[in-house]
């Protein structure tokens, strides 16, 4: 089956999801991560890969089983696609490819719209922001720019989120990652330097 690289829009994916409702008998809630939860809230017009995050694990399993019903083809532990070539990363669980999410991050959630028995929402803007930073490359680092110009964030309860998450978390730099952040880019987007946290990061021992 050949991928279907073209970035999909929020009126696509909610296409998507529609059609899949139509099969899913019991309520399923679904967590859009990444560039999908930035499609949903209107921050950017698309997304590449459609990511989302299921923390029940019965209701994985009935999803999984949903895939193959409808004729998904899975190719990897996360990863189908759809018979359009649709890339559908679907996550089980609190860990995010080494992010582990903090336990209230599904009460910080962002309610976004239901297809039948399936609940959309979106993970709250600290939490993208984080398992982007995670990662770190340099579309993670415009994500995070757009997401900083529409959402209303607070930077130091971002620090703080951040570290807590990535104190129960298994990605590498992390520290590093969070001062090119605030002490590099801050800089570059012309934001207002945040001296007293640039040094207390650089106090703090994480890796």
């Amino acid at each position: 089956m050949v991928y279907n690289r073209k970035e999909t829009s929020n009126k696509e994916l909610f296409e998507l999801l529609g059609s899949i409702a139509k099969y899913v008998e019991e309520k399923i809630q679904m967590y859009a991560l990444g560039g999908t939860a930035l499609t949903i809230l209107g921050i950017k017009l698309s997304t590449l890969d459609i990511d989302i995050n299921i923390h029940s694990e019965k209701q994985y399993k009935d999803l999984c089983a949903i895939f193959e019903q409808i004729g998904f083809k899975r190719t990897g532990s996360i990863r189908w696609i759809t018979q359009e070539g649709l890339v559908f990363d679907l996550f089980y669980g609190s860990n995010i490819l080494g992010t582990e999410l903090l336990p209230d991050c599904l009460k910080l959630a962002k309610f976004a719209q239901s297809f039948g028995n399936i609940e959309l929402y979106t993970l709250s803007p600290y939490d993208i922001i984080i398992s982007k930073l995670a990662r770190g490359d340099d579309r993670d680092f415009i994500d995070i720019k757009h997401i900083l110009e529409k959402e209303k964030v607070d930077i130091k309860t971002l620090i703080d989120r951040y570290k807590r998450t990535m104190e129960i978390s298994t990605v590498g730099q992390y520290k590093q990652k969070l001062l090119d952040l605030i002490e590099i880019k801050f800089l570059q987007w012309g934001y207002p330097q945040e001296t007293e946290l640039i040094k207390e990061i650089k106090r703090w021992q994480g890796y």
